[in-house]
């Protein structure tokens, strides 16, 4: 079966695990995806173990720039082969919210080079960037991936002069992660 024909298959089970109230909803709160299918994290987890790993695939399926499409890009591509150069190339093409935080805890935070690549975007002027590397790094905290005492300082400096971001989004991240090195506050 050819990538074009997955594809294909893909999108037959997102419509039908379509949910318009949810896609309505989205819309609604702001998030105006080109293609919306509603589709919760739980289906697209199941589509994803049903496809399986395939970076093909998950470059295509993020080519779609359909909401579902990207998430799953996210849930199948092989972490081992994700690189942090196509990382940025994803961020500088991520609009919302939900799909930052989707590719910062199912690929970002477990790619090679994840630390390196998330403390260069928390020192980005781009706001999504600076979102996605605070996501990533709490993640990475989360499943308890070890950080040289040097990393924890800059990431409690950083953290805490995000946390007066005018990006709020920003600014909530830069608290999880505070929350994740066990401080409130520096």
């Amino acid at each position: 079966m050819t990538v074009q024909e997955r594809i294909l298959e893909i999108k037959k089970k997102l419509r039908l695990n379509m949910n318009g109230v949810a896609s309505t909803s989205m819309r609604e709160a702001g998030i105006g995806y080109k293609l919306n299918f509603g589709v919760g994290v739980p289906g697209l987890k199941q589509i994803a173990s049903e496809t399986g790993k395939d970076a093909q695939l998950a470059a295509a399926l993020w080519k779609e720039d359909i909401r579902e499409c990207r998430i799953l890009a996210a849930l199948i591509y092989p972490e081992d082969e994700f690189q942090s150069d196509l990382a940025d190339l994803w961020i500088e093409q991520i609009e919302f919210p939900d799909l930052a935080e989707m590719c910062s805890m199912y690929l970002f935070s477990k790619m090679k080079g994840a630390s390196e690549a998330a403390f260069r975007w928390i020192a980005s002027d781009n706001a999504m960037a600076r979102y996605c590397g605070f996501l990533t790094l709490a993640h990475m905290l989360r499943a308890g991936r070890e950080m040289s005492e040097r990393y924890v300082r800059e990431l409690k400096d950083q953290a805490n002069v995000a946390i007066n971001d005018t990006d709020l989004k920003c600014a909530q991240a830069a608290r999880t992660v505070l929350s994740c090195l066990g401080t409130d506050n520096g």
